[in-house]
């Protein structure tokens, strides 16, 4: 069995997040710039739109979506139904601003045709760092949060922190499906250009068996045959699975590195994004004529609430290095402390740890 949630899933988060939330890239980045006169050197970016199929083509296109590219600009779509305003099938949301994301989708019905909806939140900024010759490594911690509601719709979050030499809009796509007309992939992060610095994903299931949707491991066939695609399960690579239930709170801090060259200039690329999507079975191949989907388990709306995070909490550079970026903003950069500094961090913590026994006495 295989469902179109995976074809849907992609069409959402082409921009979300391949696993591993600690990674350390092994280029070397700089050198940019050239080829990119007129293009923004720092830009966010906030989307929310549905997609459907067009009945006579066959084709996928956008009935709703939102995009804004104004700091702190909210991003939103809403669809209810038409007879019962009050009574909502979907909405989503995004906002965003340098250095911090915040997505948000939920549906509790998708009407026939609509295969889902979803929102992305991106942002991209050039950086120099300065202070020094030769290569260095910078560090990250991100933190995430969210809540999760996981009901009768299945969905999708994903976090990325990219280092690009090449303009994220001049970035190019390098699989066989074109997603660009997408509102919610406003630039091929998975494609050729980038380099992962850290990343999350969140599969969330409506059954309580997990692995129909989703995996955390690709495991190959035993044989080492891989069959027709829409007789085997789907295999939706995530970090984490949730099963059904309410009020799931994601609670992860992720680490990664950056092997930078001192005074050449990168992009930072930070994208959240969120994917809700119809799970009914593709049984075009099913050699018996018959094709039943497992029943649901989850009831209810699923929520994908990420409008608090995610946030780039630390930027830590070698001893003596300075940051620079074209928007000004700090991004909490912080240097490792030369030795004299780290004496001097030691004796106070001492200091203190003494006048602390002393009132204990």
């Amino acid at each position: 069995m295989n469902v179109r949630f995976t074809a849907l899933a992609a069409a959402l988060l082409a921009c979300s997040t391949p696993v591993g939330a600690d990674t350390s890239n092994v280029e070397v980045y700089g050198v940019i710039m050239s080829g990119y006169a007129g293009l923004p050197a720092y830009e966010t970016y906030s989307a929310a739109a549905d997609v459907a199929v067009d009945f006579l083509t066959g084709e996928l296109y956008t009935p709703h979506y939102d995009i804004t590219t104004l700091s702190e600009g909210a991003a939103s779509i809403s669809v209810s139904d038409p007879f019962i305003s009050s009574s909502q099938y979907y909405a989503a949301s995004a906002r965003t601003n340098l250095g911090s994301n915040h997505a948000y989708a939920s549906a509790s019905t998708l009407p026939l045709g609509t295969l889902g909806t979803g929102s992305y939140s991106g942002w991209y900024d050039t950086v120099t760092v300065n202070g020094g010759s030769g290569t260095g490594i910078m560090h990250f911690a991100v933190q995430l949060n969210g809540t999760v509601d996981a009901g009768a719709i299945a969905g999708i979050a994903g976090y990325g922190l990219y280092a690009s030499s090449v303009h994220p809009a001049q970035l190019t796509n390098d699989t066989i499906i074109d997603y660009a007309a997408s509102p919610t992939n406003p630039w091929f992060l998975e494609g050729n250009g980038t380099t992962l610095i850290a990343s999350h994903t969140i599969g969330v299931s409506p059954y309580n068996d997990t692995s129909l949707l989703y995996t955390t491991e690709i495991v190959p066939p035993p044989d080492g045959i891989v069959g027709i695609p829409a007789l085997e399960s789907p295999q939706i690579l995530v970090d984490q699975i949730l099963a059904p239930g309410t009020g799931q709170e994601i609670n992860v801090t992720l680490h990664g590195s950056l092997t930078f060259t001192f005074g050449e200039a990168f992009y930072l690329i930070g994208g959240l994004a969120t994917g809700l999507g119809g799970i009914e079975t593709f049984c075009a191949f099913n050699i018996d004529g018959s094709c039943t989907p497992p029943p649901r388990d989850g009831t209810g709306a699923t929520t994908l609430d990420f409008l608090n995070s995610a946030l780039l909490t630390a930027i830590v550079l070698p001893e003596g290095a300075t940051f620079a970026s074209a928007s000004g903003a700090a991004y909490n950069v912080t240097a490792v402390p030369e030795p004299g500094e780290w004496a001097m961090l030691l004796a106070g913590l001492g200091l203190v740890i003494w006048r602390t026994r002393r009132k204990s006495v």
